[in-house]
C-alpha cells in the first residue's frame, strides 16, 4: 500500500528544516543533491501518475442538492489507478457525470482518467469500473458500479443522478434526484432487478427459503432494497452449495 501522503508530509518537513543545504560534495568534488531533496523526488515520483488528470471545477456548489455520491464533503478513500494502489486520498464521486475526483495536496481538484481507474473505495463502498461486453452485458453502460455483493451470484448497483431545474423567486434551482439500477449475475449474465418479485423469479426453486430470510430478519424490501437484495442473494449462494 502506497501511503505517499504521509511520506510527502514528512519529506516536506525535512526540507523546511534543512533549507539552505543545497548540495554536498562527493569524493570526486562534484555536487550531489542533499538527502532531503532526493527523498522528496523519490516520494513524489510515486504519485506523479495519480495527479496527471485535468482540473475539475465544482459546479452548482451553492445548491442544496448536489451531484456527488452520498455527500459533498471530501472523504479519504482508496483508489487503484494505472496499476498502483493509493491510500488515504481525499476524493469525491460525481455520479451525475460518473467521474472520480481527488484533491491534490496543493488544494487543486483533479479529475481521474476513468479508463485508468480499476476500482476505488469510498464511504465503505467498493466501486469497480466495468466494461460493457467484457465485464458486463453488452447493453449495459461502461462505468463505475457499486459492488453490493461479491459472491458467486455477484450483485452490482449502477448509481445515477439526473440534473433538473426549477424556478423559485426568479432563481434557477438545480435538483439532483438519484436513481439506482440493480443487476444480479445468474446463468452467465447480469439481470436487471428492481422489485422483490423480479429477484425471486431468478431463483424459482428457492422462493420459500428466500422469503423466509426477509421475514426472519424483519427486512422490508421497499424500505431497504439494498440490504434485502444482498441478503437474498447471499442466502441463495448458501443454498446452492453442494
Amino acid at each position: 500500500m502506497r501511503i505517499f501522503t504521509a511520506i510527502l508530509f514528512l519529506t516536506l518537513s525535512a526540507l523546511s528544516q534543512s533549507y539552505g543545504q543545497v548540495a554536498v560534495a562527493n569524493s570526486q568534488g562534484a555536487e550531489t543533491p542533499a538527502y532531503p531533496v532526493s527523498l522528496y523526488k523519490e516520494a513524489t515520483s510515486i504519485s506523479q501518475n495519480l495527479y496527471n488528470g485535468r482540473q475539475y471545477y465544482v459546479y452548482d456548489s451553492r445548491q442544496e442538492e448536489f451531484q456527488f455520491y452520498n455527500q459533498r464533503k471530501w472523504h479519504n478513500g482508496v483508489v487503484y489507478y494505472d496499476g498502483q494502489k493509493f491510500d488515504s486520498i481525499p476524493m469525491l464521486y460525481d455520479i451525475f457525470k460518473d467521474e472520480l475526483v481527488i484533491k491534490h495536496f496543493n488544494g487543486d481538484h483533479i479529475l481521474m482518467q476513468s479508463e485508468k481507474v480499476d476500482y476505488f473505495m469510498l464511504d465503505n463502498h467498493h466501486f469497480a469500473r466495468l466494461e460493457a461486453g467484457k465485464d458486463i452485458n453488452e447493453q449495459m453502460r461502461t462505468g463505475f458500479y457499486d459492488i453490493l455483493y461479491d459472491g458467486k451470484t455477484r450483485t452490482i448497483i449502477r448509481r445515477t443522478k439526473s440534473r433538473q431545474e426549477k424556478i423559485v423567486d426568479k432563481r434557477v434551482i438545480a435538483l439532483y434526484p438519484e436513481k439506482n439500477f440493480f443487476y444480479i449475475f445468474n446463468d452467465g449474465e447480469y439481470h436487471a432487478v428492481h422489485s422483490k418479485k423480479s429477484v425471486f423469479n431468478l431463483f424459482p426453486d428457492q422462493k420459500k427459503e428466500l422469503r423466509k430470510v426477509l421475514r426472519d430478519e424483519k427486512i422490508k424490501f421497499r424500505k431497504n432494497r439494498e440490504v434485502a437484495i444482498a441478503k437474498i442473494v447471499a442466502r441463495h449462494d448458501e443454498l446452492a452449495k453442494p
